[in-house]
């Protein structure tokens, strides 16, 4: 039973008395997907950035242990731990798909040793031979926004700033004259990444549509051919992608109508807009696992490229 003081920091910080079971519930499935994840990465001997999956199903978890504690005992540590898991952490989910849109680039991505901008035309770049100084054309290389390194690491750091604004925000908040700051910032790090993900997005469309970044990938132990990898991750990235977007519009709506207003006193809404989401995105990354259909351990590929077809060994 809740004490009078925990019913009244209750009131306090979620402006209703949070439900019992709901947040047992949740803390056991992302426990069950912690486990599973952890399963399926080491039987497919997956790339070790996969390992994100399981360590945000964990960080889940422990967020929602931190609600159930605030259930029978509100108080400001077990709030702003609830309140900074919950909130930041499906910020990783995102790294997920920045990842997997940069190794699907990079497998149809030439990486001579040195290129610069031609200058007399600036549509295409000139790779510079080192040893003899030789300058030569290069017509197939991507712009930049296109080439691995920048999509994973722009999107990575941009994704950075928006978790760095949104804890920054989430701390501030527990303290009353700071509240409304803490909320501004908050609001300022959600609104970010929506953006963000705009822009990933219309990246995404253009790699899905574009038969440069098509690929085969084949299982050495069985030598069975996936059909349409590529296809099969894209359609994880655009459904994640857009659940991320509904969850971050939510969360945005949460903060802009202040921590009185109605979406934020409603707590079925965040059940059913932040932790149902975020589950929904944990089984689409588990029935459709996209460590099957990008090159691993236990996969080579045979890319298809300018009608030709290259075999190449395994990467990480």
């Amino acid at each position: 039973m809740s004490s009078t003081s925990s019913m009244e920091n209750a009131e306090r910080f979620f402006h209703y008395q949070p439900v019992n079971g709901a947040p047992e519930a949740f803390a056991a499935i992302f426990g069950l997907f912690t486990i599973l994840f952890i399963h399926r990465i080491i039987k497919t001997k997956s790339a070790k950035w996969l390992y994100i999956l399981p360590g945000t199903a964990s960080a889940e978890l422990i967020g929602y242990a931190f609600r159930t504690a605030c259930v029978y005992n509100t108080t400001l540590g077990n709030y702003i731990g609830m309140n900074l898991l919950l909130l930041i952490t499906p910020n990783a989910l995102a790294l997920i798909n920045y990842k997997s849109l940069g190794v699907i680039i990079s497998i149809n991505t030439p990486s001579p040793p040195h290129y610069q901008r031609d200058s007399n035309n600036p549509l295409y770049d000139q790779h510079v031979d080192e040893e003899n100084g030789k300058v030569t054309t290069v017509t197939d290389t991507p712009r930049f926004w296109l080439r691995p390194k920048f999509v994973t690491w722009f999107f990575f750091w941009s994704d950075f700033s928006a978790f760095f604004l949104q804890a920054s925000g989430g701390g501030m908040q527990a303290t009353a004259s700071m509240q409304k700051y803490g909320q501004a910032i908050t609001l300022v790090g959600l609104s970010l990444q929506l953006i963000f993900f705009a822009c990933f997005a219309a990246i995404a469309v253009h790699v899905y549509r574009n038969p440069r970044y098509d690929y085969q990938i084949t299982d050495t132990k069985t030598m069975q051919t996936v059909a349409n990898p590529k296809k099969k991750v894209m359609v994880i990235l655009f459904a994640t992608i857009i659940l991320l977007y509904i969850r971050s519009i939510y969360r945005v709506a949460e903060y802009a109508s202040g921590y009185d207003g109605v979406i934020a006193t409603a707590e079925w809404a965040f059940y059913v807009f932040d932790g149902a989401i975020i589950v929904a995105c944990f089984i689409l990354y588990y029935i459709r696992f996209i460590g099957r259909y990008l090159p691993g351990n236990n996969a080579f590929l045979r890319l298809h490229r300018n009608h030709s077809d290259y075999s190449l060994n395994a990467v990480n």
